[in-house]
C-alpha cells in the first residue's frame, strides 16, 4: 500500500501531479490512500505510511479536458473521499473505458456528479449571498466580504469577482483562505483574520431601506425562500434582520395593500 498526503487546499494541483505518477506506475485504487493534511491531523492514532515520492512520470497518458474539469470541480469538496474516488475515475479512464464518464448509472461516475454539482451550486451561492463592506485602508476605499462556503469554492469564483469588480479593491475572507484584489493583483491568504471585517459600514443603511421596500408582503412564499437562501447563510447578510419581522407583517401589511386599492376604484 502506498500513502499519498495531499496538502495543499483544495489540492487539484497536487493530487494531479501525484495521480500522473501513479498511473506512470501502474499503480491500481486499491494500493493507494489518499489523505489531506487535515485528515492526518484528525487521525487520533496517528497511524500513516510513507508516502510515495512523487516523480516526473516518463509516461504520459492523454484525459479528455472534460475530466479534468470535472476532477477539478469535484476535488473543491469537503468530501475527505475525493482524492481517491477521483484516483478511481482517473484509473478507469484510463485503462477502462475513456468515455466512463458518459455512463450516468455507474455508481463512481454517480458520486463524482454529486460532488462537482454541489461545488458548482456552492460558488453560485457565493455570487448570491456575499455582502462586501467598506473600510478605509490607508486613505483608500477598501471592501471586505466574510463568506463561509461550504466547500472549497472560493478559488471557482475570482473571475466573476475580478470583472464584476475590476476597479474596486476588495477582499473576499473565507475560514480557510482569502483573495485580496487591489485592481490590478490578485493575492490569496491563507487561514485569515476575520476579525478584521467591520460591524457595518455607511452604505449599509441604505441597502437595508431599499431591500425593505422591494419586500411584497403579498407574494411571500417562506418555503420557496428558505430552499433559495438558506438560514446558514443569514449571518452573514445584513438584510435578513429584517426578514423576521417582515414576514410577521405580512398579512396585515398584504391586507393594507387590498383596503388601499379597493379606496382608489
Amino acid at each position: 500500500m502506498e500513502t499519498i498526503t495531499i496538502n495543499s487546499v483544495p489540492g487539484f494541483d497536487e493530487w494531479r501531479m501525484a495521480a500522473r505518477a501513479c498511473l506512470a506506475q501502474s499503480i491500481p485504487p486499491e494500493n493507494i490512500i489518499w489523505q489531506s493534511a487535515q485528515s492526518v491531523q484528525d487521525d487520533l492514532f496517528g497511524h500513516s505510511q510513507p508516502s510515495i515520492t512523487v516523480t516526473t512520470p516518463q509516461k504520459r497518458h492523454a484525459i479528455p479536458k472534460s475530466v479534468l474539469m470535472l476532477f477539478k470541480y469535484a476535488l473543491c469538496h469537503s468530501d475527505a473521499h475525493r482524492f481517491a474516488l477521483c484516483y478511481k475515475v482517473l484509473w478507469r479512464v484510463t485503462f477502462e473505458n475513456k468515455n466512463l464518464v458518459r455512463l450516468k448509472t455507474d455508481d463512481d461516475i454517480l458520486q463524482l456528479m454529486a460532488l462537482a454539482k454541489a461545488v458548482k451550486r456552492d460558488a453560485y451561492k457565493m455570487s448570491a449571498f456575499l455582502r462586501f463592506r467598506e473600510v478605509n485602508l490607508g486613505g483608500n476605499e477598501h471592501f471586505i466580504a466574510w463568506y463561509e462556503p461550504e466547500h472549497f469554492s472560493l478559488e471557482l469564483k475570482l473571475d466573476f469577482f475580478q470583472t464584476r469588480f475590476k476597479n474596486m479593491r476588495w477582499s473576499i475572507l473565507t475560514p480557510y483562505r482569502a483573495a485580496h484584489w487591489d485592481t490590478e493583483t490578485l493575492i490569496l491568504e491563507d487561514n485569515p483574520d476575520s476579525s478584521v471585517l467591520p460591524d457595518n459600514d455607511h452604505i449599509e443603511k441604505y441597502w437595508l431601506t431599499y431591500y425593505a421596500n422591494i419586500f411584497n408582503p403579498a407574494r411571500i412564499k417562506k418555503d420557496a425562500m428558505l430552499s433559495s437562501m438558506p438560514k446558514k447563510y443569514w449571518k452573514n447578510m445584513p438584510e435578513t434582520s429584517l426578514i423576521d419581522d417582515m414576514i410577521k407583517q405580512s398579512d396585515t401589511r398584504a391586507r393594507k395593500m387590498i383596503t388601499d386599492g379597493n379606496k382608489r376604484k
